[in-house]
């Protein structure tokens, strides 16, 4: 009989294959990564499984993780926050947000949003203003680099730039396109162990406010594929993907940037919210028939 745990280990396979080629790809040994999985473990026993909210004790976290209560103590002490990946994920937000509100801030854009030249420097229609606006307390010659470095921002003449794109997405032998794969499998994840374990509107209470509901609520998460597709549909399907996908991260683009609010203080509670978009494609090759096998095919 199939338990829970067998199940729980079956799907981690499937999860854990492509994460395994990245690492490999890497240099990151089983070793390595055991000592991430044994931090993470007793963090997410710390931070999950107390009890009314509080922390878990040391002695719950040994128990549920298997690790020992002293080995749990020493791991606390020594585990830091992963820094390096918070910071990354949100500096690629904020030149999102540069290059979405290059698109759609008439100040910028078009009345048709497509971004116009800027001058590089200047107090109006400037690449400097727009970052002044939009990109935090970055310079804007250090975010400028940036952006010209993975090519979603070209000079022009006269001292001018313009976007090419309206997202950020790093170069594949960048450093920060691994920390952006760890977050978009992060952000899928979570969305995933939220529905599973943590959606349940049922216990709210009857005066539960929007925010109470959206934390418990279901969080969209669908798919649509067909296993029987021919091989010169592939790269039509791709092109289609990609046209209506991107329409469709455009409109959700302008509703969080119509409903966003620029100016709440940081110790303000605030969401992060998004959605993702992405291709999947395995190639299925025909079975191969058992040596001796000379079945015509017909029912049995």
């Amino acid at each position: 009989m199939t338990t829970p745990k067998d199940t729980a280990l079956s799907a981690c396979r499937q999860l854990m294959e492509p994460i395994i080629g990245i690492l490999l790809r890497n240099g990151v040994t089983h070793k390595d990564l055991a000592l991430i999985c044994k931090q993470l473990y007793v963090q997410v026993a710390t931070d999950e499984f107390g009890i009314r909210g509080r922390d878990t004790n040391l002695s719950r976290v040994a128990m549920l993780t298997g690790i020992d209560r002293k080995e749990v103590a020493r791991i606390k002490e020594a585990m830091h926050s992963n820094e390096q990946s918070e910071q990354s994920q949100q500096h690629q937000d904020r030149l999102t947000r540069l290059l979405s509100a290059w698109h759609q801030d008439p100040d910028f854009c078009t009345p048709d949003h497509q971004p116009k030249p800027l001058d590089i420097d200047g107090e109006q229609q400037s690449f400097a203003l727009l970052v002044r606006r939009y990109g935090g307390d970055f310079p804007a010659s250090a975010l400028l680099k940036e952006l010209k470095r993975v090519g979603v921002v070209e000079p022009l003449a006269d001292d001018k730039v313009i976007a090419t794109k309206r997202y950020f997405v790093p170069a594949q032998s960048d450093p920060a396109a691994l920390l952006r794969a760890g977050s978009v499998l992060q952000d899928i994840g979570n969305t995933l162990h939220h529905n599973i374990y943590k959606a349940n509107s049922e216990k709210l209470p009857a005066r539960a406010t929007s925010s109470q509901r959206a934390q418990h609520a279901l969080r969209f998460e669908r798919r649509a594929s067909n296993s029987r597709m021919p091989l010169d549909t592939a790269l039509a399907f791709q092109q289609f993907v990609e046209q209506q996908g991107q329409t469709f991260l455009e409109q959700v683009d302008a509703w969080l940037s119509e409903h966003e609010q620029s100016d709440l203080p940081p110790e303000t509670p605030h969401w992060r919210l998004g959605v993702g978009t992405y291709l999947f494609s395995n190639l299925i090759e025909p079975e191969t028939p058992a040596e001796g096998d000379h079945s015509d095919g017909g029912e049995q």
